[in-house]
């Protein structure tokens, strides 16, 4: 991934406002951010007045923000993330930086190395899913039981589904077949999870005669229909 030509920071990361104008500076940091020196910098930072410290700090960020920006975007699928990965680098940067010890290694290796441990730390993290990603996931997962069981005509198969979307299915379906009686349950799950369709193999499994399996069989799947879960199901397919 690469950040396109027309992409940059939404918005200015930690409120440090890039400009492409000089601005007044402390004595001895330059006003052109990309004519400032590392050293020079680093010891304002850590050694300077207060005024000096923060007006360093800001050339810092001037001068690199974009290139730690574009780093984390090449990384990640989109300028958003980008924004967010590339403002909890800076506010690392804002809590080390006084302690930075200059040893000739320029600057912004050390900002992308920080920015590479904060992208990192996105991908080994969870994310939040959203509330619409947990309806719709709920919603795939009633189709496929609805579709692998038959219970609709108008309901085509659905073979494969996202693995989430699979434990979200049989989790539904476990809380939903516990309102059936036994034997229901039985012929359903021997259907569903072991794909056991023919009413012989169902009969020979659970030592029942073939036309009572069919009569069990009818009856879960005249309940499961009536659910609610299952019942709005239909209603939003027929919309």
């Amino acid at each position: 991934m690469q950040a396109f030509d027309g992409e940059h920071p939404s918005s200015p990361i930690l409120k440090l406002q890039p400009t492409r104008t000089s601005w007044p500076a402390p004595s001895g940091v330059p006003a052109k951010p990309q004519e400032t020196d590392d050293e020079a910098l680093i010891n304002h930072v850590t050694a300077g007045s207060q005024s000096e410290s923060k007006q360093a700090l800001e050339t810092i960020y001037q001068k690199y923000h974009q290139d730690v920006w574009r780093f984390v975007r090449s990384k990640v699928s989109s300028s958003g993330d980008a924004d967010e990965i590339s403002a909890a680098a800076w506010l690392v940067v804002l809590e080390k930086i006084r302690d930075f010890t200059w040893t000739g290694v320029p600057i912004k290796s050390w900002l992308l190395s920080i920015a590479h441990r904060k992208v990192m730390e996105y991908f080994n993290s969870p994310h939040p899913i959203s509330l619409e990603k947990l309806h719709e996931d709920y919603d795939q997962a009633l189709y496929f039981i609805a579709s692998q069981l038959n219970l609709f005509d108008q309901l085509e198969p659905r073979a494969r589904i996202p693995t989430v979307v699979k434990k979200e299915a049989d989790s539904l379906l476990h809380r939903m077949i516990r309102r059936l009686s036994k034997n229901e349950r039985r012929i359903i799950m021997l259907i569903y999870f072991e794909a056991v369709e023919n009413a012989t193999e169902v009969a020979h499994r659970l030592g029942m005669n073939k036309n009572t399996v069919r009569v069990y069989h009818k009856r879960a799947k005249d309940k499961l229909r009536s659910f609610p879960e299952l019942k709005r199901l239909v209603e939003r397919v027929d919309e």
